[in-house]
């Protein structure tokens, strides 16, 4: 009777010992974030597709045994990738250890994609795909990299910088076909520069009007084809 009271006795004292150095851990290791989360830099960097997206459609699927849903999603604004691309299947829901990369239909999302086979998948898992509501990205990411909501248009900036760290928005459109330089005439304002588009010739009882600039060109897919 003492014998059995003894070993009780251990049982609950190893127990709360365990109990007390699970919770001085933060948890049990499975119901902590077990994924490292990139920052924006490295997500813009290491992805094939980067692209505001609608979820149109969601299948349940056991694809090798290591995704369990096929989502697809239409382009909405293209930021660097093939603008070609009407529609995109992702393979989501991984099997892998605290990944929750699914997609629910209806979604207007942020996403980061990597070539998975002949389709794609999130990069980084949950942590590469943001949602959008009302033009605000939930969950971006700062320098420091947590969570915060950014302005979608500002999102966009971010992401075109870090590719292309050396690009300068111009102030002038640079002479072509469709801006052709044309010589000084008399009667230019003051200060004109040949070439410029603001360089008019005055006439009389007329008020020149500016040529406007083109405004940015957006990689939006096309709806031919």
């Amino acid at each position: 009777m003492k014998k059995r009271i003894l070993i009780t006795s251990t049982l609950v004292v190893a127990s709360l010992i365990v109990a007390i150095l699970v919770e001085g851990a933060g948890g049990f290791p499975q119901n902590r974030a077990c994924l490292r989360v990139m920052p924006i830099d490295e997500l813009a960097r290491g992805a094939s597709f980067i692209s505001r997206v609608k979820v149109v459609k969601v299948e349940k699927i056991n694809y090798r045994g290591s995704y369990g849903q096929l989502a697809t999603v239409t382009p909405v604004e293209v930021i660097d990738g093939d603008i070609r691309l009407k529609k995109i299947s992702i393979l989501s829901k991984s099997n892998i250890q605290c990944a929750e990369d699914d997609y629910i239909v209806g979604q207007e999302m942020l996403v980061f994609l990597v070539p998975a086979d002949s389709l794609f998948r999130t990069l980084n898992f949950q942590y590469g795909q943001f949602l959008i509501a009302g033009n605000v990205v939930r969950g971006w990411r700062d320098k420091n990299n947590k969570p915060v909501d950014k302005l979608y248009v500002d999102a966009q900036k971010e992401i075109e910088c870090i590719l292309n760290p050396n690009q300068t928005p111009s102030q002038t459109p640079p002479a072509g076909e469709n801006n052709p330089p044309r010589t000084p005439v008399a009667g230019d304002p003051p200060g004109s520069r040949s070439g410029s588009p603001q360089a008019l010739p005055a006439q009389p009882g007329v008020v020149p009007t500016p040529t406007p600039s083109p405004s940015p060109k957006h990689k939006r897919p096309s709806s031919q084809g």
